[in-house]
């Protein structure tokens, strides 16, 4: 299993961590994205899409209220 929360990402950028913006079902995976919470980047370079296989998805079927996650 896999649990979102759990797992930091940094920008490739400045090296600042990033925050959870964004849930995206495509197929079969659930897209978060993350963006930089420095001041100096460019959100679309810096931007990070992580992609999870919904049978493997903790978070969305722990938190089914969270952006529409609950449909998977």
């Amino acid at each position: 299993m896999v649990n979102i929360r759990d797992i930091s990402i940094k920008c490739g950028h400045c090296n600042t961590y990033q925050t959870l913006c964004g849930f995206q079902q495509r197929g079969d995976f659930n897209v978060y994205t993350y963006e930089c919470e420095g001041t100096g980047c460019d959100p679309e370079l810096s931007r990070t899409l992580v992609e999870v296989p919904r049978e493997l998805d903790e978070f969305a079927r722990r938190d089914p209220d969270w952006r529409g996650s609950g449909s998977v």
